[in-house]
């Protein structure tokens, strides 16, 4: 798989290669069986991280998959992927003779073209000495207006003798934190000896849409030792590249301040070939065209030209005309001086040829897995991959795989580190995955299968990549030498497997004895029964705030008032108008003992908040959404069995929250600094501090009705965390009844009651000072507007399938209605939750 010639808008082939490992990682050894319907709904759940050195693009990937077969022909198939993106990109690359000469036209964020380290420059530093001082000696005419002095400073630097020009310097561009969200819907007909797999998707980016559809059609000959396929695929993309503004959406600090929209059409068909040579041995060969056209150049990504302009035409059309209309001396989008976006051919035509091998070896009970692919395309790139991985089966259901993969590729014509000359045809990229390289992965992954069905795969991976890798020589120079590495944890689940092992090993009494439907938002309230019990739970829960700003004991709170009291050193520039929030928890339970239980529980969250500017601020201002996503905290809990008798049940719960969630998300994505103000405490991803969870539960249940109360807590077990405040403690308390309408369907009222303390302390950060002297952008960044109390309802209902092949499952869905609030100071108002969750214990 040709990755890195193939990398997506950003020039980043993470999310890609992170798939493929992914997969890879779950695959087991053996060959391949009758192409047939799942006999069985199975499930899959997957994370990756993966980091480049040198604080470069950090990734967490997460993907769920979920195969449930409707007949013996059909079955229906969704996966999910959610990929997690931030850090530092390359932006460009210049001679590091001249890196100093560089500054940034007026249309361009000028700190990630470097300014910032120009102002910093001993050179710039001294010839702007030099222009002040011969302005005070009368050698330079008084300038006119400021601009004049930064014209002569860089007319002198133009003029000073030029250092190495053969060795290139990379100057990097924060990388805002973004995410990408892609389901896929598709289907599997088996009609035989003929399989048709049809699939559907999106994925959507904060600058990058695209929707695509597939199709594969297989045939079974021989006796079914060979199988014949073909496939085509496309995907319609859009990119789009959005203005900066205060409050607006955030950027790549390399966008314009002018919109950017392009498209690009992708089609691909692909044919295949699988051959049983024997018992043992499997043979693949499979063959690939791609047809792209349109934009296909990355819209952040800046070349540096020299003498594409000249120092005097850029002097006169950005600093003496004023009007910024570059046609006149250059065809070029201009960045900067001789710097401009890069340019790539608007067709692509890629060819792939792959061959593979897996053979299984009796006496040792492992299998090798042997792939070879060359890939070329019509921007002059060849490249080579070679995948080993041995498969090895171990006692007690393990299986150890150490693989390795060498990949190199040529580069593509246009592509050269900087241009010392413009190009007659008129293509540029000095993105480093157009350069030719070498590239070394080696990993190690370990799976455990359990009888009752679950599997559990961990690994690690780590890559070198050079230009001295590179298959003949002749590669990049070192500055693009990057290591990285690749942790990455599934588990699935064939679902029906859980009823087989639950049949057969448990009665009817055992699995639901004091098996109490709780309400979906009620954490901690069950306890498994019996030793060595297991139990796995997905947990979800979507919360709105739409409804305005509220306070105490009044709605819909003005403006002005807003513009008053809401926030402390000064008036507020934005008014959040929306904010909502899904929650992913899955939750892994335990019973060394009948009176212990051990819970596991990773969360994952999305944060979205709309803000609108305050009338205070100029007509031309805008708002915009941003977003906070990725791991919450992780909760790490105990519950202990106090009393279990006939229709009562209690016991307690102790356990901590670990601050895995980010408390450093800013508004713009990008790394917090000074002029990057850190979002509101309600949007970042976790606590940041270790936290104190107690917990006392009661069941009971009569016939049909049922009934039951707890009390938690989350105490702060630190008085700040690393951004210098802790969030206040919470007590909350719920007391629920319900009744069993059927054996299988129960519904519930539940009232809930929740205080939450002041937050201690503020955010620690070098506060941006705006035109109005505020500190802070809305109210929400005001420890005053946090807590209170709330009283809350909730209705819910809960499913259970009491027999058969999905025995064991339960299904709660519950919706928490606002019915009582006394805030602390200015808040969005709450317009309620909706909570589901899924488990199945076994």
């Amino acid at each position: 798989m040709a990755v890195d010639a193939t990398s997506d808008k950003h020039g980043n082939s993470v999310t890609r290669m992170l798939a493929a490992l992914s997969g890879a990682a779950l695959m087991l050894p053996g060959v391949a069986g009758a192409a047939s319907a799942a006999a069985e709904p199975r499930a899959n759940v997957q994370y990756g991280h993966y980091d480049e050195e040198g604080d470069r693009i950090t990734t967490d990937v997460y993907h769920g998959d979920f195969v449930l077969p409707v007949s013996d022909y059909f079955e229906f198939t969704f996966s999910f992927d959610q990929d997690t993106y931030s850090g530092a990109t390359p932006s460009y690359t210049v001679p590091s003779g001249i890196s100093d000469a560089v500054t940034a036209a007026s249309d361009i964020d000028p700190v990630s073209l470097g300014l910032r380290t120009l102002l910093l420059n001993p050179r710039f530093q001294a010839t702007s000495r030099e222009v002040l001082n011969d302005i005070a000696a009368g050698n330079l005419p008084p300038p006119q207006k400021p601009t004049d002095v930064t014209k002569e400073i860089l007319r002198r630097l133009a003029r000073q003798p030029q250092g190495d020009l053969g060795k290139p310097l990379q100057v990097m561009s924060p990388q805002p934190l973004e995410t990408r969200n892609q389901p896929v819907l598709g289907g599997n007909f088996y009609l035989g000896p003929a399989t048709l797999s049809l699939s559907g998707g999106y994925s959507l980016e904060p600058d990058f849409q695209a929707t695509f559809g597939s199709g594969n059609l297989s045939l079974e000959l021989n006796d079914k030792l060979t199988t014949l396929s073909a496939g085509y695929s496309q995907s319609n993309n859009k990119i789009i590249r959005k203005p900066v503004s205060l409050g607006g959406p955030h950027d790549h600090s390399s966008g314009g301040k002018e919109n950017f929209e392009a498209t690009s059409i992708y089609r691909t068909i692909n044919l295949g070939l699988t051959q049983v040579l024997d018992k043992n041995t499997l043979f693949r060969l499979n063959g690939g065209y791609s047809w792209r056209r349109g934009f296909l150049s990355n819209p952040y990504k800046l070349v540096y030209i020299k003498d594409e302009i000249t120092l005097d035409e850029f002097i006169q059309v950005s600093f003496i005309d004023g009007a910024k209309d570059w046609s006149s001396v250059t065809n070029l989008d201009v960045a900067g001086f001789d710097l401009f976006r890069e340019v790539r051919p608007d067709r692509r035509n890629q060819w792939t040829v792959s061959a593979g091998l897996n053979h299984y070896f009796d006496f040792l009970d492992a299998s090798l897995h042997f792939d070879y692919r060359y890939f070329w395309d019509n921007w002059d790139i060849k490249s080579h991959t070679f995948d080993l991985a041995w498969y090895q089966n171990l006692p007690f259901g393990v299986t150890f795989t150490p693989n390795f993969r060498y990949y190199s590729q040529s580069a593509a014509f246009f592509y050269a580190p900087f241009y010392l000359s413009p190009r007659a045809d008129g293509f540029y990229s000095s993105d480093y995955r157009l350069s030719g390289f070498g590239k070394i992965r080696a990993g190690l992954t370990f799976s455990k299968r359990f009888a009752k069905g679950i599997e559990l795969v961990a690994g690690f991976e780590y890559s070198i990549h050079k230009g001295s890798l590179k298959l003949g020589g002749g590669g990049e120079k070192d500055y693009a030498d990057i290591d990285s590495y690749l942790l990455h944890a599934g588990l699935r689940m064939a679902l029906a497997d859980f009823s087989r092992n639950l049949d057969s090993g448990m009665g009817h009494h055992h699995r639901h004895h004091h098996a109490w439907p709780v309400p979906a938002g009620v954490m901690f309230a069950h306890m498994l029964p019996a030793a060595n019990d297991f139990m796995v739970s997905y947990n979800y829960a979507y919360s709105n705030m739409s409804s305005g700003m509220q306070t105490s004991g009044r709605h819909h709170v003005s403006d002005q008032e807003l513009i008053d009291k809401a926030c402390d050193g000064g008036v507020c520039s934005f008014i959040p108008n929306r904010m909502v929030m899904h929650m992913h928890m899955l939750n892994f339970m335990y019973a060394p003992t009948s009176w212990l239980n051990l819970m596991v529980m990773p969360q994952f969250v999305h944060k979205k908040m709309d803000m609108v500017p305050l009338p205070n601020q100029p007509p031309e201002t805008e708002g915009g959404d941003h977003r906070a996503t990725g791991l919450g905290d992780t909760l790490l809990i105990a519950l202990v069995k106090l009393f279990d008798v006939d229709g009562h049940h209690a016991h307690l719960g102790l356990g901590v929250s670990a601050p895995t969630g980010r408390v450093d998300i800013t508004f713009n994505g990008l790394p917090d600094a000074r002029d990057n103000p850190i979002q509101s405490f309600g949007m970042q991803l976790g606590s940041g501090t270790w936290d104190f969870k107690p917990s006392l539960t009661y069941t009971g249940g009569h016939e049909r009705w049922y009934w039951g109360a707890q009390v938690n807590a989350t105490v702060r077990l630190e008085d700040r965390n690393k951004k210098g405040y802790a969030l206040g403690n919470e007590i909350q308390g719920h007391v629920w009844g319900g009744y069993k309408v059927m054996d299988w369907l129960a519904f519930s009222v539940r009232n809930s009651y929740r205080v939450t303390g002041d937050v201690r302390g503020n955010i620690d950060q070098d506060v941006p000072t705006f035109a109005n002297g505020d500190p802070q952008l809305t109210p929400l960044e005001n420890p005053r507007n946090w807590g209170g109390k709330f009283w809350d309802i909730g209705v819910g209902v809960s499913l259970k399938a009491p027999a058969g092949a999905y025995s064991g499952h339960h299904l709660s869905v519950e919706w928490l209605q606002p019915v009582i609030h006394n805030l602390n100071g200015y808040q969005l108002q709450r317009d309620g939750t909706l909570l589901v969750r899924w488990g199945y214990h076994f």
